[in-house]
């Protein structure tokens, strides 16, 4: 029942997060706004290599919004594969908050809501992608150990 909870959580948290990363991630490769809102210049930090918005934009767009519906996808139709794909997704949707925390000088709402969704899918996936990481990377040192 657990499993069956975490895995439509997970479809559920991808999902949301991925559709609502799609529209903002191309207002900021547009336009450097989201939804009207002009993101100020004066928002970037030193830190950030780019003159603008648009790779942030770009990275949301790609990495944020489609790698959240992949995730979606996968952990739909493949209950192994999902479990590590959501895995993988938590961590990166966490370092995309630490990525902004370090480039930006400010934080919207949606910070928060994002590194909370990339948490819960940690929680969430953890117990059931790390016994099935072990799995592969067993099977791997396995067939390694055969072809020498």
């Amino acid at each position: 029942m657990l499993r069956k909870f975490a895995r439509i959580a997970i479809v559920i948290v991808s999902a949301l997060v991925g559709l609502q990363a799609i529209i903002p991630g191309w207002q900021i490769m547009t336009d450097g706004s989201v939804y009207g809102f002009k993101l100020p210049a004066g928002w970037l930090t030193g830190a950030w290599p780019f003159s603008g918005y648009f790779v942030a934009g770009l990275l949301l767009l790609v990495v944020v919004g489609g790698g959240c519906l992949v995730t979606a996808g996968i952990a739909a139709f493949n209950e192994r594969a999902g479990w590590i794909a959501a895995l993988l997704m938590g961590f990166v949707l966490v370092g995309w908050i630490v990525g902004e925390l370090i480039f930006m000088t400010e934080t919207m709402v949606m910070t928060w809501i994002i590194l909370g969704a990339g948490l819960l899918l940690i929680a969430l996936s953890a117990p059931f992608a790390l016994p099935e990481l072990r799995t592969l990377i067993s099977q791997r040192g396995h067939t390694k150990a055969l072809a020498s």
